[in-house]
């Protein structure tokens, strides 16, 4: 191989590697958000891919990830400085967390402060100077300000527990929580009482769980109970929480563990399965099972018996669990299926529509003889230039006057009314096949309907293809449509369902990033994956389109 043919064949491919990198990397970037969490896709530095998950095998402990990024090297002598304040002041660090790692993420926590509190001109002076100005402004509100955003601790709040009929108890005060649980495990963990919360403090390198238990009285019949809610502050660690109940002689299990992923408060909801899990309401809650009965479990009409088990995750299985987290989201705060099976549906009879009459119409304008042929074509093609803005208006009062609004039939029915485009692109394959085939057929005796079934069908199967790829994105990817003319949430196709959640997560003031990510992901892969197994007949149907034989 001559030397200048390679480094042709090496630039080409280069050329190629190069373009698919670049095509590829919102892809890549949608991928990778959707197993981050909102800590991640808010930083102030954004990360292309997603944290490591750390279990943690103690709390309450110090988050050494979250002034990772402030840069000490620059300002290296004023970092010690404050360290060594830090070392030298009064204050009280609390014994369940490492005085150094605390003192040095504090000065890290410390020195990005100042940076946004100390006046511009002051960082050009001398650095003796500068390090007095920062030094004067350490006290103990800034610290302990800066050390409550690093220190990680699993915080038990209030109890609630609802009714079938609405009613309210609160089983567990905030000032009480301590006193209100027993940990059964008491060698590896303690319950410590704080001016809000309930402080878990654990040590899993010796042991694997830990069970908090308590026997509650309620003041309606435990036979109506219906929702448990339970305040909580996880502590970042990744570690599964799981709620077990035991009523009337039943254990019921959440079906599901609870990640304790990162620090913000937040209320935790489990819920017997019921009616609510078979309408289309945003799953908020965890619902619990039936999994035994027997006399050694609660019986007492009028008490209830919650457990709450934390326990440990492996490295792998802190990933597995961060990994999952946001399509779990995603499939409970939709009915993801449901949509999924409306798409389908539009999908097939789109298909159907579409192939039958846009070959049926390309057939008799390529094949067939019959007076006005050739300014039907023209005014068929003249409709490619009305925009469907012009056409949107009048077209849905249309189909609102056929009693059609709110249904599917405005999303499938105008398949079965042939595409201009579609047809055109049929013709010039048809117009490609040889006169003899037809010739042939009927002098076998076959009429028109047999050639077009027996003979230009099969001979037409690339650009079928083709049309059935662009029509199954163009439906599974259908957004105004279904946005006209559905106003029922049953009916809706996955891509106004996404829509939907988007809404309602945003108007709910707890957007959540990464689920709307994995939800695009999931809508995304099918489209990918039709046109990754069917690019042969994309590409042979665009090639072969209009070429003689």
């Amino acid at each position: 191989m001559r030397r200048e043919s390679f480094v042709h064949i090496f630039f080409v491919y280069a050329l190629l590697a190069c373009g698919a990198v670049i095509f590829s990397w919102p892809f890549v970037w949608m991928t990778s958000t959707s197993v981050k969490i909102d800590r991640e896709i808010f930083a102030e530095k954004l990360h292309m891919f997603p944290q490591r998950p750390i279990p943690a095998l103690r709390s309450p402990y110090v988050d050494e990830r979250y002034f990772a990024d402030v840069d000490t090297r620059r300002l290296s002598a004023l970092f010690s400085a404050v360290q060594q304040r830090l070392s030298e002041i009064d204050y009280a660090w609390p014994d369940d967390i490492d005085r150094q790692t605390a003192i040095e993420q504090c000065a890290r926590g410390i020195l990005k402060k100042l940076a946004l509190t100390l006046p511009a001109n002051l960082w050009q002076k001398p650095i003796d100077e500068l390090c007095a100005a920062a030094l004067a402004q350490i006290n103990a509100a800034l610290i302990s300000d800066v050390f409550a955003q690093i220190r990680r601790a699993l915080c038990f709040g209030e109890l609630r527990i609802k009714s079938d009929n609405l009613a309210e108890e609160l089983l567990v005060t905030t000032d009480a929580v301590a006193s209100s649980w027993k940990v059964l495990d008491s060698a590896h963990a303690t319950l410590v009482q704080t001016n809000a919360w309930g402080e878990l403090h654990y040590d899993f390198a010796n042991a694997q769980r830990v069970e908090l238990s308590e026997t509650f009285a309620t003041q309606f019949p435990v036979a109506r109970f219906y929702r448990i809610l339970l305040s909580l502050r996880p502590d970042d660690s990744w570690h599964a929480l799981t709620c077990y109940i035991e009523k009337l002689g039943t254990l019921y299990k959440a079906e599901r563990a609870f990640d304790l992923a990162d620090s913000r408060p937040s209320t935790i909801v489990w819920q017997e399965a019921g009616p609510d899990d078979r309408t289309n309401k945003q799953r908020m809650w965890i619902t619990l099972r039936e999994i035994d009965r027997g006399v050694q479990y609660e019986t007492d009409p009028h008490k209830i018996r919650i457990r709450f088990v934390v326990e440990r995750r492996s490295e792998a299985g802190a990933w597995w669990a961060k990994i999952r987290r946001n399509y779990r989201l995603t499939l409970d705060y939709i009915p993801f299926w449901r949509y999924v099976a409306t798409s389908l549906f539009l999908i097939v009879l789109n298909l159907v529509g579409t192939l039958f009459s846009c070959s049926l119409v390309a057939y008799s304008f390529a094949r067939l003889q019959w007076p006005g042929r050739d300014v039907c074509f023209a005014l068929m093609l003249g409709t490619m230039m009305i925009p469907a803005q012009v056409t949107m208006i009048p077209q849905f009062f249309i189909m609102r006057s056929l009693g059609w609004y709110n249904t599917l039939f405005p999303l499938w029915v105008g398949s079965f009314f042939a595409n201009a485009f579609n047809v055109f692109l049929l013709r010039q394959f048809l117009k490609g096949i040889p006169r003899d085939l037809e010739d042939a057929a009927k002098i076998d005796g076959c009429g028109f309907w047999r050639i077009y079934w027996h003979i230009m069908l099969p001979l037409v199967k690339p650009t079928l293809a083709v049309i059935a790829i662009l029509t199954f994105m163009g439906v599974w990817n259908d957004f105004m449509g279904p946005l006209i003319y559905l106003s029922d949430q049953r009916l809706y196709p996955l891509s106004l369902g996404l829509y939907a959640l988007n809404v309602s997560t945003v108007s709910a003031g707890a957007a959540n990033f990464g689920v709307m990510m994995s939800g695009s992901l999931l809508m995304t892969l099918p489209v990918v994956a039709i046109f990754f197994f069917a690019q042969r007949y994309f590409l042979q149907g665009i090639t072969l389109t209009g070429m003689k034989g």
